[in-house]
């Protein structure tokens, strides 16, 4: 035996889902990869400090950790210094410099 109402709130709870369903939503764009930015400053410093770097990490476009550091004068300073601002830049941190040296005289292209 077919139980009328029962069969009847079925159809209705169908008809309901079909009429007022959410439309299958598009997933979002994701977004492009945020390009790195290296900022130069250039101010006095102490004699054994070659430059101070910031470094700021971003995930998924926003900031998530601040690093900061200096760069003590020695023989290899300048392979050092290419070294971790080449790094950073490579893995998506900005970077911003302060060291009492300019860019050209540092092999840091400007634009």
């Amino acid at each position: 035996m077919l139980r009328v109402p029962n069969f009847y709130l079925g159809l209705l709870r169908v008809a309901a889902w079909l009429l007022w369903r959410n439309p299958v939503a598009s997933k979002p764009q994701p977004k492009p990869p945020r390009r790195p930015t290296l900022g130069f400053t250039t101010g006095p410093l102490p004699d054994e400090i070659h430059s101070i770097v910031r470094l700021t990490w971003y995930r998924a476009g926003r900031p998530v950790e601040v690093d900061q550091f200096q760069i003590d004068e020695c023989e290899d300073v300048e392979h050092i210094f290419h070294y971790t601002v080449g790094q950073a830049l490579r893995m998506g941190a900005d970077v911003c410099v302060l060291t009492a040296y300019t860019a050209e005289q540092l092999g840091v292209p400007t634009t």
